[in-house]
């Protein structure tokens, strides 16, 4: 384990936080080195406690799991951070949201210590490693604190920054985007610290539009589309990059033409999903080729739609769909049929 003391003495003046955080980073010692390597970063004002550990498949590859300690130079008069370096799961973790409160399942107090709070982070991973295929479980683990500083040179794996002019009513403003395949934050630079301004779930981003030297995005909230005006320093590496960290593939277009979301937005899903549930019944009384297109059909546009706002129920209409097609009675009626 480093030395920490150089770091204590630069960035906490009070001597009644020196105290705590010496006897606090003594403490540490007690941890077992195999299970938590530690060391030791001053980043800005801050102190950044890295905590390396063992893999725990199947998350982050099979690789080792870092996580931060993030003390801010208010330290023990404000709530340390927990972050995860490492990106774990895709959609990633290693996107600088605070996970203290689900690494304790409960609200940080001064009662309790580091060392408590690092021996709890194999039960938080084992909590991800039991949701790791559920998406919207993930999304919902940790928060973002907005309108306070951020920090952005913690050493995340998984995000991409750029330095953009947001166009607001006409008008122009200096902003930073951080992009991640899980969320896209809206971060602005005042007198050199970063305040986040605010942020949204990536699979909420529907479109994405080149225009000149311009990007739009196009993003969905609840029923409400709204759109955003972006000038990137590098408007191609930029549209190269938010399509990758949304598709995960650079440069594929979000949705193909026919399929975006305009076309699905005044869409009554559930008529379509009530006609899916007639046309499985009725087959099941009865297979013949009328029954069987308009059921085909219907899974074709629950798919589109699904895969246009970004929903995972689309998988579910593939899965329908392939096995509709699987059966032999229904290979026999479409081979009938040419």
């Amino acid at each position: 384990m480093d030395n920490p003391d150089n770091y204590i003495v630069n960035i906490f003046k009070n001597e009644i936080q020196i105290k705590r955080i010496r006897k606090e980073l003594k403490q540490l010692e007690i941890l077992d080195r195999k299970e938590f390597k530690i060391t030791f970063k001053q980043l800005s004002n801050n102190l950044q406690i890295i905590v390396e550990m063992q893999p725990v498949v199947p998350l982050n590859q099979g690789k080792p799991i870092k996580f931060c300690l993030y003390l801010d130079n208010k330290f023990p008069f404000v709530f340390p951070r927990v972050h995860v370096l490492s990106h774990l799961t895709k959609p990633t973790f290693a996107d600088g949201r605070d996970y203290i409160e689900d690494v304790l399942h409960q609200q940080w107090s001064p009662s309790i210590l580091l060392n408590e709070i690092i021996q709890k982070f194999p039960q938080f991973l084992d909590q991800v490693r039991r949701c790791k295929d559920d998406r919207d479980q993930l999304l919902s683990l940790g928060k973002y604190n907005q309108d306070l500083e951020y920090e952005g040179q913690l050493g995340l794996e998984d995000v991409e920054y750029f330095c953009c002019k947001e166009i607001i009513d006409g008008k122009s403003y200096q902003k930073i985007l951080q992009l991640s395949n899980s969320h896209i934050l809206i971060l602005e630079s005042q007198n050199k610290v970063l305040n986040l301004q605010g942020y949204q779930p990536t699979k909420d981003l529907v479109k994405v539009e080149k225009i000149d030297n311009s990007a739009i995005l196009t993003w969905r909230s609840d029923d409400n589309f709204r759109q955003q005006v972006l000038i990137p320093q590098n408007i191609d590496q930029f549209m190269d990059s938010i399509l990758l960290y949304k598709t995960g593939s650079s440069g594929k277009k979000i949705q193909e033409e026919e399929v975006t979301l305009q076309k699905f937005e005044n869409f009554e899903i559930q008529k379509l999903l009530d006609s899916v549930t007639y046309y499985e019944k009725s087959l099941e009384q009865e297979l013949n080729s009328q029954t069987l297109n308009s059921l085909m059909d219907s899974y074709q546009q629950a798919i589109e739609y699904f895969s246009a706002v970004s929903d995972e129920d689309f998988k579910e209409y593939v899965m329908r769909l392939q096995t509709l097609l699987g059966r032999e009675d229904v290979q026999k009626i479409l081979s009938n049929k040419l």
